[in-house]
């Protein structure tokens, strides 16, 4: 066999390959790079077709939320239900009559004022607040484990020790008897202090009297000053009990922040703490920050729409869905409702997931639905089973439909409650 023959030859033995895959790709089984089709993206596997529980979190890229960014810390962390955040008593610090802060069972208890016991006038009649010991004494013989032996009619006296006296553990005890004895006056006064102070030990410490009072008035003093400070220290420990009060009523003076201010490191907080906060309200601002022709408010925007959890923001982020025309948008857009978990968004997923343009969108919202976990999505994915030409979409479909038949059986076989 001369040099041309064996160069035929082997033309032929190539081209008898090139149809075979061609006709094995035909066929389903995925040929890497001879076309556009992907591997099967859930594989989630135990077996050939078996399926783990729960399934994994949703991937997505390396970059992280807005929260994490912000806090240097994993931004999971702060997401809690308000039940969760309130389950345990947090420990604080007491100043013993020698002066030093220690950890103490007794100021960590969640008390109140108990009432104001007759010695507290004698206790008070000659008080010097500008002698540290003197007002150490007052405040340790009027502290119990059960709470303040105080009443709003010391605010006056408290507050006036507060201002004259710098020592960070005394101060610290003088927050604990606030705290206990809450209420509007408590809250004016603390907004007033951190008006005036220079501490930022100190000030950290007044922000979680904010906190813990929670109300409405606290809420706004909070958000003020998350917008009003330099301190870029301060703003997180501000953002993180803002975050805390799981109070919505933070939605309207962080919208009024958002615009009005134009720094771009309050904007951040601000957005942050919207997107956890403001419910519905908070996730159409994000949305319109992510959408937003400013290169950095789109950025920011991009990142919080990571970190959104609530519930409450399911019907917008569903609704947006139809609106958007960015395919990387909905594509984040269809990790937040998943990571949401909420069986109301299987119906605007599923029609992505059905008639969506964009393979890897598509290939996102089937993902999704498996998350979601819920067995409304099966319809629609028996659909694309059945009807898909793409064989990747078509193989998740399927592993997907037999993935959730697995959830709906183990949740059929627990016990009624």
């Amino acid at each position: 066999m001369n040099w041309v023959e064996r160069l035929f030859l082997c033309g032929g033995l190539l081209a008898v390959g090139a149809v075979s895959l061609v006709v094995l790709n035909s066929l389903g089984v995925p040929i890497p790079y001879l076309s556009d089709r992907a591997p099967a993206v859930i594989d989630w596997e135990e077996g050939e077709n078996d399926y783990a529980l729960p399934p994994p979190d949703l991937p997505g890229d390396d970059e992280e939320g807005l929260l994490a960014e912000l806090s240097g810390e994993d931004g999971a962390r702060w997401f809690r239900d308000q039940d969760a955040r309130h389950a345990a008593p947090e420990t604080t610090e007491r100043v013993d009559p020698a002066g030093s802060i220690e950890g103490s069972a007794a100021v960590a208890a969640e008390g109140a004022s108990i009432g104001r016991d007759p010695i507290v006038d004698t206790l008070k009649a000659g008080l010097d607040l500008s002698d540290t010991g003197q007002v150490l004494a007052f405040l340790m013989a009027t502290f119990t484990a059960d709470g303040t032996k105080l009443g709003p009619e010391d605010l006056e006296t408290l507050f006036a020790a507060l201002e004259q006296q710098e020592d960070f553990g005394l101060r610290n005890l003088l927050f604990a008897h606030l705290e206990r004895i809450g209420g509007d006056d408590v809250t004016d006064g603390v907004l007033a202090f951190l008006g005036s102070s220079k501490d930022a030990a100190a000030m950290k410490r007044a922000l979680s009297v904010l906190r813990k009072q929670g109300d409405d008035n606290a809420v706004t003093g909070l958000v003020s000053f998350l917008a009003e400070t330099k301190n870029a220290q301060l703003k997180e420990v501000a953002l993180k009990n803002l975050l805390l009060t799981g109070n919505g009523s933070a939605t309207d003076p962080l919208l009024r922040v958002l615009g009005s201010t134009t720094d771009r490191r309050t904007k951040q907080f601000a957005l942050a703490a919207i997107s956890q906060l403001g419910g519905a309200q908070g996730a159409e601002t994000v949305l319109q920050y992510a959408a937003s022709s400013d290169g950095f408010e789109r950025g920011i925007g991009w990142k919080s729409l990571k970190d959104i959890r609530s519930k409450e923001a399911v019907p917008v982020l569903a609704e947006s869905l139809s609106r958007s025309s960015d395919p990387r948008l909905r594509t984040q857009v269809l990790r937040t409702l998943g990571q949401i978990k909420d069986d109301r968004a299987v119906g605007s997923i599923s029609q992505v997931a059905l008639y969506e343009g964009n393979r890897s969108v598509r290939m996102e919202a089937i993902k999704s639905l498996a998350i979601i976990g819920s067995a409304d999505a099966i319809p629609a994915l028996r659909t694309i089973q059945e009807t898909e030409q793409n064989a990747a979409i078509r193989r998740s479909a399927s592993r997907t439909i037999s993935y959730l038949e697995k959830v709906e059986a183990r949740r059929a076989a627990q016990p009624r409650r």
